[in-house]
Protein backbone atom coordinates (compact mmCIF):
# COMPACT_ATOMS: atom_id res chain seq x y z
CA UNK A 1 0.00 0.00 0.00
CA UNK A 2 1.26 3.81 -0.71
CA UNK A 3 1.57 6.01 1.93
CA UNK A 4 -0.67 8.03 0.25
CA UNK A 5 -3.29 5.93 1.36
CA UNK A 6 -2.03 5.37 5.11
CA UNK A 7 -3.93 7.40 7.77
CA UNK A 8 -1.21 9.50 10.13
CA UNK A 9 -1.72 7.72 12.77
CA UNK A 10 -0.64 4.35 10.62
CA UNK A 11 2.24 6.62 8.91
CA UNK A 12 3.37 7.27 12.72
CA UNK A 13 3.22 3.87 13.92
CA UNK A 14 5.47 2.81 10.62
CA UNK A 15 8.35 5.57 11.27
CA UNK A 16 8.08 4.09 14.83
CA UNK A 17 8.88 0.65 13.99
CA UNK A 18 11.47 2.06 11.22
CA UNK A 19 12.97 4.08 13.85
CA UNK A 20 13.29 1.10 16.78
CA UNK A 21 14.86 -0.72 14.08
CA UNK A 22 17.15 1.41 13.13
CA UNK A 23 18.31 2.17 16.81
CA UNK A 24 18.63 -2.10 17.24
CA UNK A 25 20.82 -1.58 14.36
CA UNK A 26 22.80 0.99 15.16
CA UNK A 27 23.28 -0.88 19.05
CA UNK A 28 24.26 -3.86 17.29
CA UNK A 29 27.08 -1.97 15.23
CA UNK A 30 28.32 -0.22 18.04
CA UNK A 31 28.60 -3.48 19.95
CA UNK A 32 30.88 -4.84 17.54
CA UNK A 33 32.71 -1.88 17.32
CA UNK A 34 33.19 -1.84 21.27
CA UNK A 35 33.92 -5.57 21.59
CA UNK A 36 37.97 -4.55 20.37
CA UNK A 37 37.59 -2.40 23.67
CA UNK A 38 36.57 -4.43 26.15
CA UNK A 39 38.42 -7.46 25.10
CA UNK A 40 41.06 -8.54 27.85
CA UNK A 41 43.73 -8.57 25.44
CA UNK A 42 43.03 -5.37 23.93
CA UNK A 43 41.64 -2.51 25.95
CA UNK A 44 42.35 0.64 26.46
CA UNK A 45 45.67 0.60 26.91
CA UNK A 46 46.32 -1.38 23.89
CA UNK A 47 43.95 1.72 22.50
CA UNK A 48 46.42 4.35 24.20
CA UNK A 49 49.46 2.12 23.35
CA UNK A 50 49.33 2.15 20.06
CA UNK A 51 49.95 -1.33 18.15
CA UNK A 52 47.23 -0.61 15.98
CA UNK A 53 44.78 0.40 18.52
CA UNK A 54 43.84 3.28 16.82
CA UNK A 55 41.60 1.60 14.36
CA UNK A 56 38.53 2.08 15.86
CA UNK A 57 38.78 5.88 17.08
CA UNK A 58 39.79 6.46 13.13
CA UNK A 59 36.63 4.96 12.20
CA UNK A 60 35.03 6.57 14.21
CA UNK A 61 36.78 9.82 13.14
CA UNK A 62 36.28 8.98 9.12
CA UNK A 63 32.61 8.20 9.43
CA UNK A 64 31.80 11.32 11.17
CA UNK A 65 33.67 13.42 8.81
CA UNK A 66 32.20 11.64 5.82
CA UNK A 67 28.39 12.18 6.96
CA UNK A 68 29.56 15.94 7.47
CA UNK A 69 31.11 16.20 4.23
CA UNK A 70 27.98 14.33 2.23
CA UNK A 71 25.42 16.59 3.93
CA UNK A 72 27.53 19.76 3.48
CA UNK A 73 28.05 19.42 -0.07
CA UNK A 74 31.84 21.33 0.47
CA UNK A 75 33.84 17.97 -0.48
CA UNK A 76 36.86 19.44 -1.72
CA UNK A 77 38.26 21.80 0.74
CA UNK A 78 37.16 19.36 3.80
CA UNK A 79 39.38 16.86 1.93
CA UNK A 80 42.16 19.35 1.45
CA UNK A 81 41.89 20.27 5.45
CA UNK A 82 41.44 16.50 6.26
CA UNK A 83 44.68 16.00 4.33
CA UNK A 84 46.53 18.43 6.03
CA UNK A 85 45.72 17.37 9.49
CA UNK A 86 46.82 13.55 8.63
CA UNK A 87 50.23 15.28 7.48
CA UNK A 88 50.22 16.91 10.44
CA UNK A 89 49.35 13.61 13.00
CA UNK A 90 51.94 11.72 10.79
CA UNK A 91 54.27 14.10 11.48
CA UNK A 92 53.51 14.61 15.39
CA UNK A 93 53.10 10.75 15.64
CA UNK A 94 56.65 10.49 14.13
CA UNK A 95 58.03 12.53 16.94
CA UNK A 96 56.57 10.79 19.71
CA UNK A 97 57.52 7.38 18.39
CA UNK A 98 61.28 9.11 18.01
CA UNK A 99 60.67 10.19 21.77
CA UNK A 100 59.69 6.82 22.59
CA UNK A 101 62.74 5.01 21.90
Amino acid sequence: MSNSKLSLAERREALIVQCSMQRRDAAREIGALMTPLTHPTGGIGKLLGGGGGMKLPLGIVGTVAGLVMARSGKILPMLTVGLSLIKAARSVMGLVRKKRS
